[in-house]
């Protein structure tokens, strides 16, 4: 069981490519179906989670509004501070800002690469931190006209979202959380290691899953980018090519999904995500918070229909708390 003898919140992760009135829909739909969180993705050229999060805090009044994860080399952190404070003002206090040193995904589209990655993180939650307190830092200075926690009188929480260990480690040191996600469950012990190496704070466990033939023929192509943000590790742990994995990214990003397609087979999926039905996801599910006790764990969706998907997560959660022996 989780910490506490008590199964954790739930929620769902997604990202923002679809229209955005029905992410927001979702969003209404998530809260609706008893869930905790909502997370959305900050994946470059896509809909602005920011946006879309504010336009949420609107049609729902409980669950917990993040991002995850937005990256210091797109946004500058005292912007994207002020940003996230006012989808924390217009929530009631609600929003939880998530950051890391950006992917392919995310950084591909602008030609940039994470320089400094360490430092270029520190930075940016220090900066938030100034931001949200009102206090000035290196890289900012307030003014009359800033926005605050003061505002809201909620402290907005600052996660880390990362794969490797020195980012992991310094969740551990400086965030009030991390959000693990974006690869296979066999590393979350792993990771779980450093995000805890020197402070027990609190984590968003948060795996992929496909809960039906479309879904995992959707996520198919798409978990290459769990693969080539990885560490070599990973790559040679599930038996495939660096270069291969590398080209097939290339060639999503620039609209053939074939050759990750071919990569991912069943075998490989398999391994980087959770897959079956609901109740065998719940079992899964179940088998993770016994092992890792995080403060909540919820699913990485992407299918067409992200309603379905809500429905299919809930009863997955619901099948979590039975396997666990929790009353929910």
């Amino acid at each position: 069981m989780s910490a506490g003898g008590h199964s954790p919140a739930t929620g769902v992760w997604m990202f923002p490519d679809r229209p955005a009135p029905y992410l927001v829909e979702v969003a209404a739909h998530v809260e609706a179906a008893g869930m905790a969180e909502l997370w959305l993705g900050d994946e470059g050229p896509a809909r602005e989670p920011f946006a879309v999060l504010a336009a949420a805090a609107g049609v729902t009044e409980r669950i917990r509004l993040g991002v995850a994860v937005t990256n210091p080399y797109v946004r500058h952190p005292a912007l994207a501070a002020s940003t996230m404070l006012t989808v924390h003002e217009l929530s009631g206090g609600r929003a939880v800002l998530g950051v890391g040193a950006g992917g392919q995904m995310s950084l591909g589209p602008f030609g940039l690469r994470p320089q400094r990655p360490l430092a270029a993180v520190r930075d940016f939650v220090e900066t938030v931190r100034a931001v949200a307190r009102g206090q000035e830092t290196g890289a900012y200075r307030p003014t009359d006209i800033a926005v605050s926690e003061a505002q809201v009188g909620v402290p907005m929480p600052v996660f880390v979202g990362a794969r490797g260990e020195h980012l992991n480690r310094l969740a551990s040191e400086v965030a009030d959380g991390a959000f693990v996600a974006g690869m296979p469950p066999f590393r979350f012990g792993e990771v779980l290691t450093w995000v805890r190496s020197r402070r027990d704070v609190a984590v968003a466990l948060y795996p992929s899953a496909a809960m039906s033939d479309e879904a995992v023929e959707r996520h198919r192509p798409e978990m290459i980018w769990s693969l080539a943000d990885a560490p070599s590790s990973v790559r040679l742990a599930v038996g495939v090519d660096d270069a291969r994995v590398q080209a097939a990214a290339v060639a999503l990003r620039g609209g053939d999904p074939g050759p990750a397609r071919r990569i991912v087979d069943d075998e490989v999926l398999d391994r980087l995500m959770l897959v079956g039905d609901p109740d065998e996801v719940g079992r899964r599910l179940a088998a993770l918070v016994g092992e890792h006790s995080p403060a909540s764990v919820g699913l990485a969706i992407v299918q067409e229909d992200l309603h379905a998907a809500v429905e299919a997560a809930g009863l997955a959660f619901e099948a979590m708390r039975r396997h666990l022996g929790a009353v929910a």
